[in-house]
């Protein structure tokens, strides 16, 4: 009888302890974690907000592009009218008129960022979080730490804000290339898990 529950109480560790990277949201489904900052605020979702940095200190002035994805539970729209960096950056910029999340849809989640954080007021080095406030028209306001993370591995692939480089250019501008638009389409609402 011992061995059968000495059985148990290990497959019961292994279990839990394979389970130790799942999180739940409050409808108590499961999520894989992510490396960015989460929140759950009325009827919204922001999930994975990161800011991707660079290898070394950015020194002041420089521009680093913010990601994440914001989900809409509610069946009406709301925008992300503001973020604050805590003075840490000069200005948070956002698409003209704020970020729209249609009601029952998501922005986000792509290689596109949907904010800029311009002009470092201090140097900044990769691998620790900021906080940021996002204040929402009809879902709130909530502040999290979010992370800094160093570019590489799948970040490279990620685009800087339009018109912008992640860090200061040493040297002098080259042909304009054409970049990607910061109004970001709704997507489908994701399904399943």
């Amino acid at each position: 009888m011992r061995g059968i529950l000495a059985a148990v109480c290990v497959a019961a560790t292994a279990v839990t302890a394979a389970c130790g990277d799942l999180k739940q949201d409050y409808y108590t489904q499961t999520i894989p974690q992510n490396e960015g900052a989460n929140a759950n605020l009325p009827g919204l979702l922001l999930r994975n907000a990161f800011i991707i940095g660079s290898l070394r200190p950015a020194p002041p002035g420089t521009d680093m592009p913010m990601y994440m994805m914001l989900l809409n539970e509610s069946g009406r729209a709301d925008r992300l009218v503001s973020v604050d960096a805590g003075g840490l950056f000069r200005e948070a910029v956002l698409p003209a008129g704020g970020l729209e999340i249609p009601g029952g849809k998501y922005v986000g989640g792509t290689a596109l960022p949907q904010v800029l954080l311009a002009g470092l007021t201090r140097p900044l080095g990769s691998g620790g979080t900021i906080p940021v406030t996002f204040r929402f028209q009809n879902a709130g306001t909530v502040r999290l730490e979010v992370p800094v993370l160093p570019p590489g591995t799948w970040r490279s692939t990620y685009s800087p804000w339009p018109g912008t480089s992640p860090s200061p250019s040493p040297g002098p501008p080259g042909p304009a290339s054409p970049s990607p638009s910061p109004a970001l389409s709704p997507g489908p609402s994701p399904t399943g898990g």
